[in-house]
C-alpha cells in the first residue's frame, strides 16, 4: 500500500531516507525552507515551501499537500547541528533568535498541524531524528535546541498514546548513516511500540551496537 510522506530537507538524511524506502509508489514530500541556503535534495516537483519561522507557512504547507495529494500517512523531521565556527560569548543575538525560531518555534507549529490532522484521520506516523552527526561536544546553543526537541517529542507521545497515530524520537550520535538507517527502519516496522520511548543508536563499532534506553 502506497503512502504519502513528508520528509523535512536540509540534512544529510534526506535523499538517504528517500533512497532507503523499498516500497516504489510511495510519494516523499519535501519541505523547504525558502530562508535557508540548502538545496532541495531532488525530486523539485514534489517540493513544498515551508518557512519555519513562521505559523501560517506551516499550516499553509500542510493544506498544500492535502489538496495534491488528500492525505498524510507519515513525517519524518530531523534535527542536526548547524555550522556555528563561534565561540558562546561570540554568538551574537541574531544568530540565537534565528536558530529558536527555526527549529524551537518551526518544529513546535509543524507539530501542531500535524498533530491536528492525524487526530483528525485517526492514523499517521511522525518520526523524528535527532543527529549530532559524530559530533561528540555540541555547541551551548546547539546543546539546548537538542534537549529540547527531544523532550518535546518525548512529551508529545507520552500525551498522545490513546490517539490513532505513533510519535517515535530517534537520538544518533554516528556518522555512520546507512547503519543508522537500518535500525530506524527495523524500529519503524517493530510492533512493539512504546509511547516516550527515546530509540538510541550507538556509535559503538561491535556487532551488537544497537541500544533502547
Amino acid at each position: 500500500m502506497s503512502s504519502i510522506t513528508l520528509l523535512t530537507d536540509g540534512s544529510k538524511y534526506s535523499s538517504l531516507i528517500r533512497n532507503k524506502k523499498v516500497r516504489g509508489d510511495d510519494t516523499f514530500i519535501i519541505l523547504t525552507d525558502p530562508g535557508e541556503k540548502e538545496k532541495t535534495s531532488g525530486a523539485d516537483e514534489n517540493a513544498v515551501e515551508w518557512n519555519k519561522r513562521s505559523s501560517l507557512s506551516a499550516r499553509n504547507a500542510i493544506l498544500t499537500v492535502l489538496n495534491r495529494y488528500g492525505s498524510i500517512d507519515e513525517a519524518v523531521l530531523v534535527y542536526q547541528p548547524g555550522n556555528f565556527n563561534k565561540t558562546f560569548h561570540e554568538t551574537s543575538a541574531a544568530v540565537y533568535d534565528l536558530q529558536v525560531d527555526r527549529w524551537i518555534k518551526g518544529y513546535g507549529y509543524l507539530l501542531k498541524e500535524l498533530i491536528q490532522l492525524f487526530i483528525k484521520q485517526q492514523h499517521g506516523q511522525i518520526s523524528f531524528i535527532l543527529d549530532t552527526d559524530g559530533i561528540k561536544v555540541q555547541t551551548p546553543l546547539e546543546a539546548a535546541i537538542f534537549s529540547y526537541l527531544k523532550s518535546m517529542i518525548q512529551n508529545l507521545g507520552i500525551l498522545y498514546q490513546n490517539e490513532g497515530f505513533r510519535i517515535f524520537c530517534f537520538e544518533s550520535e554516528t556518522a555512520r548513516k546507512e547503519e543508522f538507517l537500518d535500525f530506524y527502519y527495523k524500529t519503524i516496522l517493530d510492533s512493539r511500540y512504546t509511547a516516550g520511548k527515546i530509540y538510541r543508536f550507538s556509535d559503538k563499532k561491535g556487532l551488537f551496537d544497537f541500544s533502547r534506553n
